[in-house]
């Protein structure tokens, strides 16, 4: 019987769940950012708030350095944590962003609040370039097909959905529990 056991098991043994932990962190210092189901982001979360305590000393011991490299694994990943850990707004947070579609388990986003690093090419646009854009124009600046147009407008206006449109929010209402 485990009483008020902090930890979380995940449904692994010892060994499988701390290289699990300890992968999701190495590629949590890689990009700045981790999608996984929200128990798992909680363990990741606390092993790596401990391991930022650590490296926020002024001086980092040896001891330290050796735990550290013994969860990252390389070297350059210790020296992206300890550059990570000397800014000032370091830490971890979590951002639950929807449902699994195979198993419905609950997703997260796990991030390092202010991380320099790689992005993807989407989050590299700002607001103002956003609105340039015309929603009508495509990319390559071609004007959309009116005879597409027409045709949604036709299946908008005699109000029945499409077959894939009906699945898709019978399949919303059932995740909700409606």
């Amino acid at each position: 019987m485990y009483k008020r056991v902090p930890l979380k098991k995940l449904g692994r043994k010892r060994s499988h769940r701390v290289s699990l932990i300890q992968n999701q962190i190495r590629t949590l210092f890689k990009n700045g950012i981790l999608k996984t189901t929200t128990t798992k982001a909680k363990a990741v979360k606390s092993v790596t708030q401990s391991l930022l305590s650590d490296l926020n000393e002024k001086e980092i011991s040896l001891s330290t350095r050796r735990k550290v490299k013994k969860i990252l694994g390389s070297k350059e990943l210790v020296e992206k944590a300890i550059k990570y850990a000397k800014n000032e707004d370091d830490g971890v947070r979590i951002v639950k962003v929807g449902f699994r579609s195979g198993d419905n388990a609950q997703i997260s986003r796990v991030e390092l609040i202010g991380f320099q690093g790689k992005r993807k090419r989407g989050a590299a646009k700002t607001e103002k370039e956003e609105k340039e854009i015309k929603p009508q124009e495509s990319k390559k600046g071609r004007k959309p097909n009116k005879d597409i147009e027409e045709r949604t407008k036709k299946t908008s206006a005699s109000g029945k959905l499409s077959k894939a449109k009906r699945k898709s929010t019978e399949r919303v209402r059932t995740r909700a529990g409606l």
